[in-house]
């Protein structure tokens, strides 16, 4: 942790700006988040200057702490209690400090109070590392581990039951409750929402035609592919996870045929997908929703209004839940320990690393698309992407990766800014084709570590409803379990079996946004090149 000191008063106010300015593009932080920061210390300064009577003597001390990738400001003044965060209220337009309320209103979630030794504490938030979700999960595996292992060689066998099934069992039931509770609805809303913010001229015409089409077929070859990888890459099935799995819920049933896929997409009544988690039967509403809401037009526009609503409101509890996820992760992995031998953690490695590999081979067959489909070079597609491959790695979310990928597209590969700009966020959906290897191969990969057949309808079924699966996903971390749920279900694999995999998720996650980045380019390439709106030039250049 690294801190710097300096004193902010009304003599000294420029100085200690400049400071901040200084110090944060050192750090390397957007101008965005420079900006807020100085607004944010500006008012706060002022609100305090406020509460302490405007003396001409007034001075805060501002320190800028750094822990981890993390930077924030921390603000210490003497005198009387006072919150300044507190103190707002409603935004009267005509009060001179109107805009001053606006900012910290809009950022007060960045803004902490507190109140220590006869001091006003004042803590803002300036960056938060994009690595923090992965760290935290990272300590979290470690110190799962470590405990399982103490435990496991120092108390009784009955002790170690209790743990495992009354703690550590519990902490994850509970988890994917809250899970499942709040993805269901966040995936029927952000489908609707896609499909009412589509205009007719783009995003529903030509161009959003063949941009869906080419995802699709890509996303298709995908999931074949997949299949074919684990079944090649897992032949013998790993034991090691079949022993993690808890012998109460060690139950198989029978897995679900190809028509009954089909014919179960209709829900015999609106509660029926809620109540059952059933995805696709979401899916099947969630369109029929959004196309006759864009159909009813302007008398819809407060239909529109909820729905955006709704959208933002399902992705702001799901932030909150997945927040959870490296406390999970210590308990699932604890209980995994508890439950099972140093093979089965060796088998864990061995998906790890499965899923790396598969990262790879999913660039390779994007880059395939590009060469097959856009009739260009994939050469230096492949090298452009390898080299941006670290953004959505470290960012670990296709979404958050958009102004970026923007740029790769329309500054490295010569796609016109415009198309980039209607490809790239429509495409998001239909371009999960990192997710879905994953959860395909892992499918086959449980299958056949329980000894369940594979035969051919198994391997239809398995291919149809992995991919129609993976178009409903929503671009957030979380979502892949749900999904892996629902495919084992599918296939006929103990949906407890998906906590086995919790302790690497969110790490799997991050090689997944690369795959998902990159078919997302790949189809927007494929766009451009049949539009004819590539400069070859710029793409072929180095």
């Amino acid at each position: 942790m690294k801190k710097e000191k300096l004193v902010l008063s009304k003599n000294t106010f420029s100085e200690t700006m400049n400071w901040l300015e200084q110090e944060l593009c050192k750090a390397k932080i957007s101008q965005k988040e420079i900006l807020t920061a100085q607004l944010l210390l500006e008012e706060t300064f002022l609100r305090l200057s406020e509460g302490a009577g405007n003396p001409e003597d007034f001075s805060v001390t501002v320190a800028l702490r750094r822990r981890f990738g993390d930077i924030s400001l921390l603000l210490e003044a003497n005198g009387e209690p006072y919150n300044p965060m507190v103190e707002m209220t409603e935004v009267n337009e005509e009060e001179e400090d109107a805009y001053g309320l606006a900012v910290l209103k809009a950022h007060r979630n960045q803004v902490g109070y507190s109140r220590k030794n006869g001091k006003n504490l004042v803590s803002i938030k300036v960056h938060e590392s994009s690595t923090k979700d992965a760290r935290n999960t990272f300590i979290g595996i470690v110190l799962g581990m470590v405990c399982g292992i103490l435990l496991k060689g120092n108390i009784s066998a009955a002790v170690l039951d209790h743990i495992s099934v009354t703690m550590a069992g519990s902490v994850l039931k509970m988890f994917m409750n809250a899970l499942s509770m709040t993805i269901g609805p966040m995936i029927f809303i952000s489908v609707i929402a896609g499909i009412t913010n589509m205009s007719n001229a783009a995003d529903i015409g030509r161009m959003g035609g063949k941009l869906i089409v080419f995802s699709l077929v890509k996303l298709f070859c995908c999931t074949v592919v997949a299949v074919v990888f684990g079944l090649l890459f897992f032949a013998e099935g790993l034991p090691g996870l079949a022993e993690a799995i808890p012998q109460q819920a060690l139950v198989t049933k029978p897995g679900l045929s190809l028509l009954d896929i089909i014919t179960g997409i209709i829900p015999a009544n609106l509660i029926q997908p809620f109540s059952t988690g059933n995805v696709l039967q979401m899916l099947f509403l969630a369109c029929l929703f959004g196309v006759f809401i864009n159909r009813a037009g302007e008398q819809a526009q407060a239909a529109k209004a909820l729905i955006e609503f709704l959208n933002v409101l399902f992705m702001d509890i799901m932030n909150v839940v997945v927040k959870f996820i490296p406390v999970v992760v210590f308990f699932s992995m604890m209980q995994f320990m508890l439950t099972t031998g140093t093979d089965a953690l060796v088998s864990l490695g061995i998906v790890f690393v499965a899923h790396a590999l598969d990262t790879v081979l999913v660039i390779f067959v994007s880059g395939l698309f590009v060469a097959l489909a856009g009739s260009l070079s994939p050469v230096p597609f492949l090298k452009k992407v390898l080299a941006f491959a670290p953004v959505p790695f470290s960012l670990n979310s296709s979404n958050a990766c958009i102004p970026l990928t923007l740029k790769l597209c329309s500054e490295k590969l010569g796609v016109d800014s415009r198309l980039a700009m209607f490809s790239i966020p429509v495409g998001l959906q239909f371009n999960m084709n990192g997710s879905n290897f994953y959860i395909t191969m892992l499918a086959v990969l449980m299958a056949r570590s329980l000894g369940l057949e594979l035969n051919l309808n198994v391997l239809v079924t398995l291919t149809v409803s992995a991919f129609l699966i993976s178009v409903t996903m929503a671009g957030c971390p979380g979502s892949g379990i749900i999904a892996l749920c629902t495919v084992f279900e599918t296939v006929g694999i103990p949906t407890a079996a998906v906590a086995i995999f919790l302790p690497i998720e969110s790490i799997v996650g991050m090689f997944s946004t690369v795959s998902n980045v990159t078919s997302d380019v790949a189809s927007t390439m494929m766009l451009a090149s049949s539009e004819k709106q590539l400069d070859k030039d710029v793409y072929m250049a180095k």
